[in-house]
Protein backbone atom coordinates (compact mmCIF):
# COMPACT_ATOMS: atom_id res chain seq x y z
CA UNK A 1 0.00 0.00 0.00
CA UNK A 2 1.41 3.77 -0.77
CA UNK A 3 0.86 6.44 1.35
CA UNK A 4 -1.46 9.31 -0.17
CA UNK A 5 -0.57 12.42 -1.31
CA UNK A 6 -2.09 16.07 -0.01
CA UNK A 7 -1.82 18.56 1.48
CA UNK A 8 -3.61 19.38 5.35
CA UNK A 9 -4.03 23.22 6.31
CA UNK A 10 -6.59 25.45 6.81
CA UNK A 11 -8.54 27.85 4.54
CA UNK A 12 -7.28 30.86 2.97
CA UNK A 13 -10.38 33.22 3.05
CA UNK A 14 -12.04 34.01 -0.61
CA UNK A 15 -8.37 32.07 -2.00
CA UNK A 16 -9.50 28.64 -0.78
CA UNK A 17 -12.25 27.14 1.22
CA UNK A 18 -12.11 23.84 3.18
CA UNK A 19 -12.79 20.94 0.95
CA UNK A 20 -11.98 17.86 3.45
CA UNK A 21 -12.77 18.25 6.83
CA UNK A 22 -9.82 17.68 9.52
CA UNK A 23 -11.54 19.75 12.26
CA UNK A 24 -9.59 23.15 12.10
CA UNK A 25 -8.20 21.98 8.87
CA UNK A 26 -8.93 20.85 5.26
CA UNK A 27 -6.94 18.97 2.29
CA UNK A 28 -6.04 20.03 -1.27
CA UNK A 29 -3.96 17.74 -3.92
CA UNK A 30 -0.43 18.67 -4.20
CA UNK A 31 -1.57 19.47 -8.05
CA UNK A 32 -3.76 22.27 -6.94
CA UNK A 33 -1.23 23.72 -4.77
CA UNK A 34 0.51 26.92 -6.04
CA UNK A 35 4.03 26.41 -7.32
CA UNK A 36 6.88 26.93 -4.60
CA UNK A 37 9.60 29.36 -6.00
CA UNK A 38 12.57 26.53 -5.69
CA UNK A 39 14.29 28.14 -8.80
CA UNK A 40 14.35 31.06 -6.40
CA UNK A 41 17.98 32.80 -6.76
CA UNK A 42 19.56 31.34 -3.23
CA UNK A 43 16.85 28.44 -3.52
CA UNK A 44 14.07 28.06 -0.89
CA UNK A 45 16.25 29.36 2.16
CA UNK A 46 17.23 32.49 0.89
CA UNK A 47 13.14 33.43 -0.31
CA UNK A 48 12.33 32.36 3.31
CA UNK A 49 14.41 34.62 4.87
CA UNK A 50 12.24 37.43 2.69
CA UNK A 51 9.44 36.12 5.19
CA UNK A 52 10.84 36.79 8.54
CA UNK A 53 10.17 40.56 8.51
CA UNK A 54 6.90 39.57 7.95
CA UNK A 55 6.18 36.45 10.26
CA UNK A 56 7.43 38.94 12.75
CA UNK A 57 4.66 41.15 12.01
CA UNK A 58 1.84 38.96 11.47
CA UNK A 59 2.73 37.22 15.39
CA UNK A 60 3.53 40.66 17.13
CA UNK A 61 -0.23 41.70 15.38
CA UNK A 62 -2.24 38.87 16.71
CA UNK A 63 -0.47 37.79 19.50
CA UNK A 64 -0.89 34.26 18.61
CA UNK A 65 2.08 31.75 19.14
CA UNK A 66 4.83 31.01 16.92
CA UNK A 67 7.01 28.24 16.63
CA UNK A 68 9.10 29.36 19.70
CA UNK A 69 9.32 26.13 21.51
CA UNK A 70 13.01 25.99 21.79
CA UNK A 71 15.02 24.72 18.75
CA UNK A 72 13.97 20.68 18.33
CA UNK A 73 17.56 19.56 17.82
CA UNK A 74 19.74 18.07 20.53
CA UNK A 75 20.94 14.51 20.34
CA UNK A 76 20.54 12.43 17.60
CA UNK A 77 21.03 14.64 15.31
CA UNK A 78 23.05 12.45 12.79
CA UNK A 79 19.81 10.42 11.90
CA UNK A 80 17.96 13.69 11.44
CA UNK A 81 18.10 15.34 7.62
CA UNK A 82 20.62 18.35 7.17
CA UNK A 83 18.57 20.41 5.84
CA UNK A 84 15.92 20.13 8.98
CA UNK A 85 18.86 20.07 11.63
CA UNK A 86 20.21 23.50 9.50
CA UNK A 87 16.25 25.07 10.02
CA UNK A 88 16.13 24.57 13.30
CA UNK A 89 19.54 25.74 14.31
CA UNK A 90 19.40 28.73 12.54
CA UNK A 91 17.09 31.35 15.11
CA UNK A 92 16.36 33.73 12.54
CA UNK A 93 14.41 31.01 10.32
CA UNK A 94 13.05 28.75 13.08
CA UNK A 95 11.91 31.77 15.26
CA UNK A 96 10.17 34.18 12.81
CA UNK A 97 7.47 31.08 11.55
CA UNK A 98 3.95 32.10 12.48
CA UNK A 99 0.64 30.05 12.87
CA UNK A 100 -2.38 30.88 13.20
CA UNK A 101 -3.93 27.50 15.08
CA UNK A 102 -0.87 28.23 17.54
CA UNK A 103 0.99 24.90 16.61
CA UNK A 104 4.34 23.86 18.68
CA UNK A 105 7.49 22.32 18.05
CA UNK A 106 7.91 18.97 19.33
CA UNK A 107 11.27 19.54 21.10
CA UNK A 108 11.90 16.17 22.27
CA UNK A 109 11.22 14.70 18.79
CA UNK A 110 9.50 11.33 19.77
CA UNK A 111 10.24 8.49 17.85
CA UNK A 112 8.52 5.38 16.52
CA UNK A 113 9.18 2.79 14.16
CA UNK A 114 6.88 3.49 10.72
CA UNK A 115 3.94 1.42 10.36
CA UNK A 116 3.79 1.43 6.88
CA UNK A 117 7.64 1.45 5.66
CA UNK A 118 9.54 -1.83 7.12
CA UNK A 119 12.71 -0.10 8.48
CA UNK A 120 11.51 3.19 8.46
CA UNK A 121 11.12 5.69 11.80
CA UNK A 122 7.99 8.91 12.23
CA UNK A 123 9.93 11.68 13.89
CA UNK A 124 6.95 13.65 15.21
CA UNK A 125 8.10 17.51 15.17
CA UNK A 126 5.26 19.55 15.07
CA UNK A 127 2.41 19.33 16.70
CA UNK A 128 -1.31 21.45 16.50
CA UNK A 129 -2.24 22.66 19.87
CA UNK A 130 -5.38 20.77 20.30
CA UNK A 131 -3.69 17.98 19.01
CA UNK A 132 -5.92 17.72 16.16
CA UNK A 133 -2.75 17.41 14.25
CA UNK A 134 0.74 15.77 13.99
CA UNK A 135 3.45 16.20 11.70
CA UNK A 136 6.74 13.75 11.08
CA UNK A 137 9.77 13.26 9.63
CA UNK A 138 9.55 9.93 7.72
CA UNK A 139 13.26 8.64 7.79
CA UNK A 140 13.31 5.97 5.36
CA UNK A 141 15.84 3.32 5.60
CA UNK A 142 17.97 4.60 2.14
CA UNK A 143 18.95 7.78 3.85
CA UNK A 144 16.02 10.01 2.35
CA UNK A 145 13.26 11.63 3.98
CA UNK A 146 9.40 13.36 3.70
CA UNK A 147 7.10 14.59 5.99
CA UNK A 148 3.64 13.01 6.94
CA UNK A 149 0.60 14.56 8.46
CA UNK A 150 -1.67 12.53 10.64
CA UNK A 151 -4.13 12.67 13.28
CA UNK A 152 -1.95 9.77 15.41
CA UNK A 153 1.04 10.01 17.80
CA UNK A 154 2.39 6.96 16.62
CA UNK A 155 4.61 7.26 19.56
CA UNK A 156 2.09 7.25 22.07
CA UNK A 157 0.30 3.86 20.84
CA UNK A 158 0.70 1.36 18.16
CA UNK A 159 -1.16 1.92 15.15
CA UNK A 160 -2.37 -1.07 12.97
CA UNK A 161 -0.68 -0.71 9.77
CA UNK A 162 -4.12 -0.40 7.47
CA UNK A 163 -5.29 2.46 10.31
CA UNK A 164 -1.99 3.53 9.71
CA UNK A 165 -2.45 4.48 5.80
CA UNK A 166 -6.11 5.54 6.41
CA UNK A 167 -4.69 8.11 8.53
CA UNK A 168 -1.03 9.37 7.33
CA UNK A 169 -0.69 11.63 4.27
CA UNK A 170 2.53 12.84 2.21
CA UNK A 171 2.41 16.82 2.71
CA UNK A 172 5.99 17.17 1.22
CA UNK A 173 8.64 15.09 -0.58
CA UNK A 174 11.39 17.24 2.32
CA UNK A 175 11.26 19.30 5.29
CA UNK A 176 12.69 22.53 3.26
CA UNK A 177 9.66 21.92 1.08
CA UNK A 178 6.87 21.57 4.08
CA UNK A 179 8.38 24.38 6.19
CA UNK A 180 8.20 26.70 2.71
CA UNK A 181 4.79 26.30 2.26
CA UNK A 182 3.84 25.93 6.06
CA UNK A 183 5.30 29.46 6.72
CA UNK A 184 3.62 31.51 3.64
CA UNK A 185 0.19 29.61 4.22
CA UNK A 186 0.20 30.92 7.84
CA UNK A 187 1.42 34.14 6.39
CA UNK A 188 -1.46 33.92 3.73
CA UNK A 189 -4.33 33.54 6.36
CA UNK A 190 -3.16 36.56 8.86
CA UNK A 191 -3.31 38.78 5.60
CA UNK A 192 -6.16 37.34 4.14
CA UNK A 193 -8.46 36.36 7.19
CA UNK A 194 -7.22 38.21 10.12
CA UNK A 195 -6.60 41.58 8.51
CA UNK A 196 -8.87 41.20 5.88
CA UNK A 197 -6.41 43.04 2.98
CA UNK A 198 -7.67 43.91 -0.63
CA UNK A 199 -5.79 41.99 -2.98
CA UNK A 200 -3.70 45.25 -4.25
CA UNK A 201 -2.99 45.34 0.08
CA UNK A 202 -1.32 42.22 0.02
CA UNK A 203 2.56 41.83 0.79
CA UNK A 204 3.96 40.43 -2.29
CA UNK A 205 5.33 37.38 -1.20
CA UNK A 206 1.60 36.41 0.03
CA UNK A 207 0.24 38.07 -3.50
CA UNK A 208 2.35 35.67 -5.71
CA UNK A 209 1.02 32.66 -3.71
CA UNK A 210 -2.64 33.13 -3.21
CA UNK A 211 -2.72 34.56 -7.41
CA UNK A 212 -2.32 30.87 -8.13
CA UNK A 213 -6.11 30.77 -6.94
CA UNK A 214 -7.54 34.31 -7.94
CA UNK A 215 -9.52 34.26 -11.16
CA UNK A 216 -9.55 37.95 -11.62
CA UNK A 217 -6.33 39.39 -13.21
CA UNK A 218 -3.40 40.48 -10.98
CA UNK A 219 -3.96 44.13 -10.01
CA UNK A 220 -1.91 46.66 -12.62
CA UNK A 221 0.25 48.31 -9.70
CA UNK A 222 2.01 45.98 -6.79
Amino acid sequence: MTIRDGWISFDLGRFRSHEVDFATYSGSSHTALPALPLGHPGGLHSWMRELVPLGERAAGQYGLDTLTNGAPVSGNEAALPEQFVAFMADPVLRDSVPTCTSCYWASDLPRAPSPVHHGAQLVRFLNDQQGCLFWYLHLLPDGSHEVLCGAEAYDLRVVPQEEAHEDLVRVADDFDQFIARFWIENLAWYEVVGQKRSDEQLSEPVWEYVRHYASADPPAVR
